[in-house]
């Protein structure tokens, strides 16, 4: 048997790459992960959330790229609060769950897809929810990133734009990782 480089896939080059933020998640050791994002879920519960809601964030612009996604939880029935960032492509709301399917706010959406608040900025309202379930239009997203925003794509999965084209670059395990949901707004707002 031949060693093949995690990297290479008939001469394509397979992202993510090692050491970076999405390999790391694809395959971490399972006790190290809830470690690493306790200060995180401290940062959003003490901080991101409460002073989104009080409207003190939006007004140093934090809306224009994050937005408080308001879910109901599957197993509590209760209101779940989670700072998101996203993307307007086309005029429609995009976010890619990080942490993959792993992640509450999926799993919540997955149970509760009609119950969904999104405040973005000082505007709020409930949202279409549409999960993306085909790879190609996962590819499309990451690719999209790679064109508007290549540190982004660089920090994440280890874009490289001076080495790297995406005519020689297979997505797919990432794009199988990766949830991501579409938000629209209801017609008239």
């Amino acid at each position: 048997m031949n060693a093949v480089n995690s990297t290479q896939k008939d001469n394509k080059v397979v992202f993510p790459k090692p050491d970076t933020y999405f390999y790391r998640l694809m395959n971490h050791n399972k006790k190290e992960l809830p470690r690493s994002y306790k200060w995180l879920k401290r940062l959003n519960k003490y901080f991101m959330v409460p002073l989104y809601r009080l409207r003190i964030l939006p007004l140093f612009g934090i809306g224009w790229i994050f937005l408080m996604i308001s879910t109901i939880g599957r197993r509590t029935g209760k209101t779940h609060r989670s700072p998101l960032e996203f993307h307007r492509i086309n005029n429609v709301i995009h976010i890619a769950a990080g942490r993959g399917e792993k992640t509450d706010w999926v799993k919540n959406i997955r149970v509760n897809p009609d119950k969904v608040k999104v405040q973005v900025g000082f505007r709020s309202f409930y949202a279409q929810v549409e999960i993306i379930e085909d790879i190609t239009e996962k590819v499309k997203y990451i690719e999209w990133m790679i064109k508007n925003i290549p540190k982004e794509a660089e920090m994440g999965f280890g874009w490289d734009p001076k080495t790297d084209s995406i005519e020689q670059s297979d997505f797919t395990p990432l794009a199988s990782f990766l949830p991501i949901i579409r938000l629209h707004k209801p017609r008239g707002l």
